[in-house]
């Protein structure tokens, strides 16, 4: 069985490593973009089985490239996770409005994290 690959966009060195490395431990594949136009690109090419993404990211946030992968063909059914530092209800209802399965907040648990991503391949997960 192939390995479910991940693609993982965050500005934040700190979270690409540690959210990176436990997902690769829990034996995904995990593919990293550091703004939003390297994540549009690679989940265009790349084709993802879930895309994980901050918002406050330079060059596109969170937002803007979930609206562009809901647009493209290609990308348009791959689940989209928020992992972000931002609270708001606004911020909230955006993600979910773009087709956000979860929307988890920093700090966050990683178990929680993995919990959601298992699922999403498992079939068993029916998203926040």
């Amino acid at each position: 069985m192939d390995k479910k690959k991940i693609l993982l966009a965050d500005d934040e060195p700190d979270i690409i490593r540690t959210v990176g490395r436990r997902l690769k431990s829990a034996g995904y594949d995990v593919l990293t973009a550091m703004d939003g136009f390297q994540a549009t690109s690679m989940a265009i090419q790349e084709e993802p089985d879930v895309i994980i993404l901050d918002i406050g990211m330079p060059a596109g946030d969170g937002h803007a490239v979930a609206d562009r992968l809901r647009s493209s063909a290609k990308t348009c059914n791959i689940p989209i996770v928020f992992l972000t530092a931002r609270t708001s209800e606004e911020d909230q209802k955006k993600a979910f409005d773009a087709g956000a399965v979860h929307y988890i907040t920093n700090p966050f648990d990683a178990e929680e994290l993995l919990i959601c991503i298992d699922g999403l391949f498992s079939g068993t997960y029916e998203g926040t």
